[in-house]
């Protein structure tokens, strides 16, 4: 019997416009396009994702190894990723009629700056019983790590669960931990998943 569902973020939740996101921010202020490209690419980005670095540091880091002007503020980059997070309604819309029947845990690689422009542009993390966040655990997908740890919060065996995700290394990893696993890829693929699962979408 299902009793959590570890949903993913970015492409199942909201969809990331990570390129318009590379170009606003290579509009900045001593920034270029094959800069953001190498930031985006950098140890820095997986110690920021990981949480081995906080946001200011963070900054710091980027500031001083790419030396990129001061100008580059967390609140601008707030303000370019909330315009590059839209809703996916048609998920949006079958969260809540979920949680009436399981548990809801946000399973994410993800860092605080996009949380907070994810939570500017939507309320809908606050449908969600608890959030296993990628910089908040210090480890991402697809480590098993992560998948124990999400098993852990949920206090579930891997055979209660079931685990939706856009990208095929994460289904597999989590399927590698007995967590019967979807690959997203459009909402009437999904609903016939869940509905063979014994869920209800009504």
């Amino acid at each position: 019997m299902t009793q959590t569902l570890f949903f993913d973020l970015g492409n199942v939740i909201v969809h990331v416009n990570k390129e318009r996101a590379i170009r606003e921010i290579a509009k900045l202020p001593g920034m270029s396009l094959e800069l953001v490209q190498r930031i985006a690419l950098s140890q820095a980005e997986i110690e920021f994702e990981t949480g081995l670095l906080n946001t200011v540091d963070y900054l710091d880091k980027i500031h001083r190894q790419f030396e990129i002007p001061n100008g580059i503020t967390e609140e601008k980059l707030i303000r370019i990723w909330q315009k590059c997070f839209e809703p996916i309604p048609d998920v949006i819309e079958i969260i809540p009629i979920l949680r009436q029947q399981a548990r809801l845990i946000l399973l994410s690689n993800t860092n605080d700056l996009h949380i907070r422009a994810v939570r500017l542009k939507t309320d809908i993390l606050n449908e969600f019983d608890d959030l296993v966040l990628s910089y908040q655990v210090g480890t991402r997908k697809p480590d098993k790590a992560i998948y124990q740890k999400a098993l852990d919060v949920a206090g579930q065996s891997p055979e209660n669960c079931l685990f939706i995700d856009d990208l095929p290394e994460n289904v597999r990893a989590a399927r590698n931990v007995g967590i019967r696993s979807h690959q997203y890829k459009n909402i009437h693929e999904l609903k016939t998943f869940l509905l063979e699962a014994g869920l209800s979408l009504r």
